[in-house]
Parts: structure tokens; C-alpha cells; sequence
């Protein structure tokens, strides 16, 4: 995955987001109007003020005599007033207050219910969206990428694309619906004071926008180590046994140390950024306090123009003006986490799913008799060849042995068989049809695998022997694990069929693992199987049970073997002998041997300890 600096615009970013959004437009409606109601409640319970203020000071009217704000006081609260009781007209605007106060609350309150579920649900249209699409990327995708990478992007970078939603909708709508609110009321006071109140917004906007481009390419940069971080805290889970019996924890803990290290170091960098904004946005606004109530003394003392009650409620306005303004200002710096997240999100997104480079028209697929190979050849960069024309022709029924060194090409070969990867050169041919022209989903029913590093999931005995028939009958289970001599340990565990078998089946042996992913291909039945050889990290008992298994597997079956011990292979109708991508010999393991050629030094190094090769 990049681990540059970011490329994507900021408005492509936001558009993009923007449509997980739409399918709960509803809920974004509610949260808009709430928030708006809720602010104007707020504005008018600190309207209110006026009447309180104007009685405090012992002026002749309680409510002002003209003006658009002392118009909608006399419509909304007028008939409740009285000049000549102006306690109990006082005590009856307080009561309103306190509902106004109430209803604002309970609003906002509503609002951020509906927010709470605006924001997981676009999460999880974000997080669903994701995983369906990695499940769809091609191999060599998952082989250019670390494990802590990818579990980095589905987990934590969702998460932190949820800031975005959270800014806009929990804060950043309720501080708009409040600037709004008290723009209007402002104005209704005094349009000369609430003009030069906004003079100072593009300044602080222009001021904190190199923060935010710095912000944003920082929050990147951390999310890459994140992933370093998880990609190494899951390596070492995984080999815990291993780094336990090289004494090699005060190692690893130090890997650990640094790499965490630098992350704090970075996140402190970046967090020293983002802070900026605040300080910035609050000096700008204090700057401009200050000038708003030398204006408007000017206004009362001077010009007569407006009374201090009024004044002074425009001040507080001002004043609460300020703390909506701020969070508007560092709702772009927060969200720069959450855009540099959601570029890594969408750099998975718009990698190319296997469908994208599917041109297969036959949605239908069967092997009756032969699999061909003409001069394949398979390079996972341009110079760098995994596999060079390779021919050969493999008959239905029959089992083809692939032998050679460690890195020789024989996972590469087997890899294009259901299509993992494609050739880069050359052609595959399923009974005379080019394998890229059958639909993925149909090649693939033909195939089964069965490998030395078995995969079972948390789960079940059931849903794991089941895998590839979640349709299949108990009886069908049990005729696959007897057949897998499988059946029996199954019954003996604690609750048969229904044990969950732990993270990758931890509480089996290794032999008990084989038989069940022997029983899974069995259930499945397909014609054309991929054996990479079971049975050599096991002992005896365990390796017989599981080599009867796997004869009863062959039988019927077209098979490519990738031979690790050259016992297991010598009754094989084909052995192929790959070296350095090439395919040097082809035979019979008799007349393999009798030509004396790479296969037969490769027998004597396994066979014959004492033979000098060349």
C-alpha cells in the first residue's frame, strides 16, 4: 500500500464520503432540523434578557419601542408584560426562559441520538463496503500488502473516517444552526455592529488553511505507521512460540518500543498542529470583541442609536458567537485525520476487484478431458519471472506431480489453475477452452485445495468441514469425515459437530486439522484438486490416517500434487520437474529415474545421502 504523501483532493474525499451518507438522508434531515430548532430556542431565551435589563437599568419600557427584535418580543411575550408590575412581569419572562432552556435541551438531546445513529450507520455502509471489496481483490494484492495493513484499514481507518460525520453532524450542524440563529438575532439588533462582528471570518479561515494541508499529510503519514504497528503486533502473536524458543522477547519488545516511539513522536507533531487552530480562531475573535463593544458604546453614547440593554445582550451574543465559531474552525483541522483515513480507505476501494479483469463469458464449466498448458509463462514484475513457457498436458484422472527446489515456480503454477493469477504469456486450456473466457465463479466450483498450512476459522466443527457446501446434510458431513477418517475424533470432542474449534483451530492436532480440510475438499467434490503435501510435519499415526484420507481424495480425481518428499509421489502418472521457472523434465517417476537427469539427483538427495551431486 502508498505510503506517500496524499494525492486525492479534499472535495473528491468529502463527495465520495458524502455518499455513504445519502442512504440515511432521513436521519440527516432530523439531526438539521432539530439543531435548528434547538438554536433558535436558545437565541430567544437570551433575547429575553432585554426586558430584565431594561427593568434592572429603570427604563421606561420594558420591551424596545421600535426595531425588528422588540417587534417579535411584543408579539411573542408582550401580552405577559406589565409596566406597573414589573417583578411579576419579570418572574412570568423567567419562567419562559427556563422552558425555552428545557426545550433547547431536549432537543439537542434528540438531535444527538439521531447523530449517534447517522454516524455508525455510514460506518458500517463504510466498514461492509470495504470488507466485500477485499474479499474481491486478487492474490497478488494480498502478497504486496501486510496482514497489520489491511486489518489497520477495515478496523481503525473506519473508524477515524466516522470524525467526519461526528464534526458534521453532532457539532458542526448544531454550532451552524447557533451561528445562524445568532447571526439573525444580531442583525435584528444591530446590522452596523453584526457587519463589522463578521469582518474578521475569511481572516481566521485564510489564517489556519497552511495548518490544515500540513494536518492532513501528517494524519497520513500516521496512519501508515499504525498499520506498521499492527502488522508487526500480529507477527509476533502469531509466532509467539518462535520468539519464545529464541529468547528473543527483550528483541522484539524493542522493535515494539521504537516503532511505538515514533508514532507518539509523530502524533505529538501533528497534535501540535491541530492545537494551533484554536488559539488563532480565539485571538481573532477577542480582537474583534473588543472593537464590537467600542462600536457599540459609540452607538449608545454617542449616537443614541441603540439603548444598553440592547447593547449589552448583543455583546453576549457576540461572546457565544465565539465558542460556535471556534469549533466551525477546527472542524476542518479535525477532519483532516479523518479525510487522510478515508484516502486510505479508497485506496483499497480502488484497487481492481477480480470482476474487474474477469472477461469470462461462460457462466458454466466441466472437465472431461484435458488441461493444457502452452507456453505459460508468469512474471510478477516485468523482468522478474515466476514461471517461463511451461507446456504440458495433464489428462482428466490424472495425478501430476509438481517437484523442484524451493522457489523452482510450483505455487505459481498451481495458483493458475483457479485462476489466482494469470499468465502473462501464453495459454490454459480447459478442454480446449482458454481458461480466462469461463467466469471466475464457474472455474473456481472445478477446483479444490488442499495445503500444508491448513485454514481453519474461529468457528465450528460443522462450518468449517462445510465450507464449500454450507447446504450439505448431516449425513453427507459424516459420510465426507468418514471417508477423511475424520468422524471419529469429531464425535469424541465435547460437543461434536458443534465445537467451535478456536482461531485457526488451535485446540486440534495437526493431523486432526488435515483430516478435517481433507473432509472439506471431500464434501465439496471437485473434479480437479490441488494437494500441496500434508503429511510431513506430522508423525506416524497421524500421517497414515491422513494419507489413507488423502488416497481416498485422489480417487476419480485429476490432481496436481506439489511434492515436498519424493516417497509420496512415485505411483503419480506425471511428474513435472520445475527449476528456475522452467519446466526441465516431465515423466514417469521410472522414467525419471532411468534418465538420470535433475529428478534423479533430487531422488538421490533424499534416498541416497552418500551420492556426490554435481
Amino acid at each position: 500500500m502508498s505510503t506517500g504523501t496524499y494525492r486525492t483532493p479534499a472535495s473528491q474525499l468529502w463527495r465520495r464520503l458524502w455518499r455513504y451518507v445519502g442512504p440515511h438522508k432521513g436521519k440527516l434531515v432530523a439531526v438539521v432540523l432539530l439543531n435548528a430548532a434547538a438554536a433558535f430556542a436558545d437565541v430567544f431565551s437570551f433575547t429575553l434578557l432585554i426586558p430584565f435589563l431594561n427593568a434592572l437599568f429603570k427604563s421606561d419600557q420594558l420591551l424596545p419601542a421600535s426595531g425588528t427584535i422588540g417587534q417579535v418580543l411584543q408579539a411573542t411575550i408582550g401580552f405577559l408584560l406589565d409596566e406597573q408590575d414589573k417583578m411579576g412581569s419579570l418572574m412570568r419572562v423567567m419562567l419562559i426562559v427556563i422552558g425555552a432552556v428545557t426545550l433547547k435541551n431536549t432537543l439537542i438531546w434528540s438531535s444527538g441520538q439521531v447523530g449517534v445513529k447517522l454516524q455508525e450507520f455510514v460506518v458500517r455502509d463504510l466498514r461492509d463496503a470495504l470488507y466485500a471489496h477485499l474479499l474481491r481483490l486478487p492474490l497478488p494484492w494480498f502478497t504486496r500488502n501486510k496482514v497489520g495493513q489491511v486489518i489497520s484499514r477495515v478496523l481503525s481507518d473506519t473508524a477515524n473516517a466516522k470524525t467526519v460525520v461526528t464534526e458534521l453532524v453532532t457539532r458542526s450542524l448544531w454550532s451552524a444552526a447557533q451561528v445562524v440563529a445568532t447571526l439573525v438575532a444580531m442583525f435584528t439588533l444591530s446590522w452596523e455592529l453584526s457587519l463589522a462582528a463578521l469582518v474578521i471570518a475569511p481572516v481566521t479561515v485564510g489564517a489556519i488553511q497552511p495548518v490544515l494541508r500540513k494536518l492532513r499529510k501528517g494524519y497520513r503519514r500516521l496512519g501508515n505507521e499504525q498499520g506498521e504497528i499492527t502488522s508487526l503486533v500480529q507477527e509476533v502473536v502469531s509466532g509467539v512460540r518462535l520468539v519464545k524458543s529464541y529468547r528473543a522477547e527483550s528483541r522484539e519488545e524493542r522493535r515494539f518500543t521504537e516503532r511505538n516511539g515514533a508514532f507518539a513522536k509523530g502524533f505529538v507533531k501533528v497534535g501540535r498542529l491541530a492545537l494551533l487552530s484554536g488559539p488563532v480562531t480565539e485571538t481573532l475573535g477577542t480582537f474583534t470583541a473588543v472593537a464590537i463593544l467600542w462600536f457599540g458604546a459609540r452607538l449608545v453614547l454617542v449616537e443614541g442609536t441603540m439603548d444598553g440593554a440592547e447593547l449589552l445582550v448583543f455583546l453576549i451574543q457576540v461572546m457565544r458567537l465565539l465558542q460556535p465559531l471556534k469549533q466551525l474552525s477546527q472542524a476542518p483541522a479535525a477532519a483532516q485525520q479523518s479525510l487522510a483515513s478515508a484516502e486510505r480507505i479508497f485506496e483499497v476501494l480502488d484497487a481492481d476487484a477480480e470482476t474487474a479483469r474477469d472477461r469470462g463469458t461462460r457462466a458454466t464449466a466441466e472437465f472431461n478431458s484435458t488441461l493444457a498448458f502452452e507456453g505459460v509463462s508468469f512474471a510478477y514484475d516485468s523482468d522478474a519471472y515466476a514461471l517461463r513457457d511451461v507446456t504440458f498436458t495433464a489428462r482428466k484422472g490424472e495425478v501430476v506431480a509438481l517437484v523442484g527446489a524451493s522457489g523452482a515456480g510450483k505455487s505459481t503454477l498451481v495458483d493458475l489453475l483457479p485462476r489466482f493469477i494469470d499468465p502473462t504469456g501464453g495459454t490454459i486450456r480447459l478442454d480446449g477452452v482458454d481458461l480466462r473466457d469461463i467466469k471466475l465463479d464457474a472455474l473456481r466450483s472445478l477446483t479444490g485445495i488442499v495445503s500444508q498450512d491448513t485454514v481453519l476459522f474461529n468457528d465450528t466443527v460443522r462450518a468449517n468441514v462445510a465450507f464449500g457446501r454450507p447446504d450439505a446434510t448431516q449425513a453427507q458431513l459424516d459420510a465426507a469425515a468418514q471417508a477423511a477418517n475424520a468422524l471419529g475424533f469429531i464425535e469424541a470432542l465435547p460437543e461434536g459437530w458443534d465445537t467451535n474449534l478456536g482461531e485457526r483451530g488451535t485446540r486440534l492436532s495437526g493431523g486432526q486439522r488435515q483430516r478435517l480440510a481433507i473432509a472439506r475438499a471431500l464434501l465439496s467434490d471437485p473434479p480437479l484438486l490441488i494437494l500441496d503435501e500434508a503429511t510431513s510435519a506430522l508423525d506416524v499415526e497421524s500421517e497414515r490416517l491422513v494419507q489413507e484420507a488423502i488416497d481416498r481424495l485422489l480417487l476419480g480425481r485429476t490432481v496436481f500434487v506439489i511434492a515436498h518428499r519424493l516417497a509420496t509421489i512415485q505411483h503419480a502418472n506425471r511428474i513435472l520437474v520445475l527449476d528456475g521457472g522452467q519446466l526441465v523434465e516431465q515423466g514417469t517417476h521410472a522414467e525419471l529415474l532411468a534418465s538420470g537427469g535433475a529428478y534423479a539427483r533430487l531422488h538421490a538427495l533424499q534416498f541416497d545421502r552418500s551420492v556426490q551431486l554435481d
